[in-house]
């Protein structure tokens, strides 16, 4: 991907993470949905009404709303969500119904014009951070719906987050028109998206909704996506989201249905990857609340992707690896050593990670703490998710489900690891039980700590 930080064009995918398997992620959008003082609400209050608004609550979490418009520890839908970017922060905004910080004064129209069009209700553009050119492929009557439960279901917070102020040209939201002419959007769905076959309606929670190729497929110049390498696998703000084709030496054509399925309901495929971050996010809050037959639907649009295979991925990710007989660092070669500044991969490994995965690296028996061999992030060739989970960690529940890793980043609560140390802990670990040794330097992981 060419260098485009002193570009506009930045925003357009800036904290726009929905990793894949073996990854974790954030959405992160400014939709700006400032209300005009203009339109009425949606009328009426029969059985009809509320099988619309329950369709509406539905099609919000399938779109995973909530992931960009809620702060960490704020009120659901309210905004405040920050997202760094080269040229200042994208704050989302409020779009609960309060008529004065939110989007209570919205048409129906007007809402429309915003999530699928990317052009708010006083006639600026959205940056495409709101992932609107995915949205576009919404039907008519999905929109109504969740036009409906966002006015009637959705409780109004009288606050208004800080607005977005980005440096110029980022600034001029007119720009975004030039780039809207040259996007491809998804077309527009036709009929009633719940009477679809299972592999169109599985093509339209992809695209559509959980917009799948926000993220997994890489993009050219203009930041738009390659639809000739569908779901290839692409970076995104420190982390990868890794090719989720049907190729079996770069791809994950070697899951089952039944295993992305399970991915996508609990976070983790045993033997392939868990979740993490944005991605363990997108479960939490998304994919692990649609019914089992949208699961398998999307499971199935999933597995029959065409294969998109990779230049250095050339042998399936989790196939990498096996336990290892580890000597107990403690007490056998290499020795203990009393200086901590000389602690290399080993001693790290012993002291921040074998007490959950264990010496030799095969995990607790109820993988709750998972294997580093047969493990997608660790067999990769590219270091960047296992540099951002240790970095950042993991925290995601799925149900009843819980997974959680402490991070060693800025803000741990544990032992906070330095530079220098996180990138001896990632190339021991690649090597010893993954792919191989990455060579991975502090100077590349402090790049991934402000990320």
């Amino acid at each position: 991907m060419p260098d485009l930080k002193n570009s506009f064009y930045t925003l357009l995918v800036a904290g726009t993470v929905f990793a894949g398997p073996g990854t974790g992620v954030v959405l992160a959008a400014d939709t700006d949905l400032a209300p005009a003082g203009r339109g009425a609400a949606i009328e009426g209050s029969g059985p009809d009404d509320e099988a619309t608004l329950a369709r509406g609550e539905y099609i919000a979490t399938a779109a995973d709303c909530i992931a960009c418009h809620t702060s960490k520890g704020g009120k659901p839908f309210a905004g405040g969500l920050k997202v760094g970017t080269p040229m200042g922060d994208v704050i989302s905004t409020n779009i609960t119904p309060d008529p004065e910080h939110g989007i209570g004064k919205y048409t129906e129209q007007q809402f429309d014009q915003a999530v699928r069009h990317g052009v708010r209700d006083d006639g600026s553009y959205l940056y495409p951070v709101m992932p609107y050119v995915s949205y576009a492929g919404m039907t008519d009557q999905d929109v109504t719906a969740l036009y409906a439960w966002f006015r009637h279901r959705v409780k109004p917070v009288a606050e208004s987050p800080p607005a977005t102020s980005l440096s110029f040209p980022a600034s001029m939201r007119s720009s975004m028109a030039v780039w809207n002419m040259f996007a491809t959007k998804e077309t527009p769905g036709q009929g009633d998206s719940a009477t679809y076959n299972k592999l169109k309606r599985g093509e339209y929670l992809a695209n559509a909704l959980e917009h799948c190729g926000t993220c997994h497929t890489p993009r050219n110049f203009m930041l738009d996506e390659k639809h000739d390498r569908y779901l290839a696998g692409g970076p995104l703000s420190g982390w990868y989201a890794p090719n989720i084709t049907s190729s079996v030496s770069s791809g994950i054509g070697n899951w089952s249905e039944a295993d992305i399925i399970v991915y996508l309901k609990t976070g983790r495929a045993q033997n392939h990857a868990q979740a993490a971050g944005p991605m363990g996010e997108a479960v939490e809050h998304s994919t692990s609340r649609l019914t089992d037959p949208d699961l398998e639907a999307l499971a199935a649009w999933i597995k029959q992707v065409p294969a998109m295979d990779d230049d250095l991925e050339h042998k399936p990710r989790d196939s990498f690896g096996q336990a290892v007989n580890a000597p107990d660092i403690r007490t056998k070669v290499p020795s203990r050593i009393d200086d901590l500044s000389e602690m290399t991969g080993p001693h790290i490994f012993d002291a921040n990670c074998a007490a959950c995965h264990g010496r030799n690296g095969s995990g607790t028996d109820d993988h709750y703490a998972p294997s580093l061999f047969a493990n997608s992030v660790i067999g990769t060739t590219r270091p960047d998710n296992l540099i951002m989970v240790v970095l950042n960690g993991v925290n995601r529940t799925a149900g009843k489900d819980h997974a959680g890793m402490p991070g060693f980043g800025a803000d741990s609560q544990v032992q906070r690891l330095s530079d220098s140390e996180i990138a001896s802990l990632v190339n021991y670990v690649m090597g010893t039980f993954g792919s191989g040794d990455p060579h991975v330097t502090a100077e590349k992981v402090a790049s991934f700590r402000n990320k």
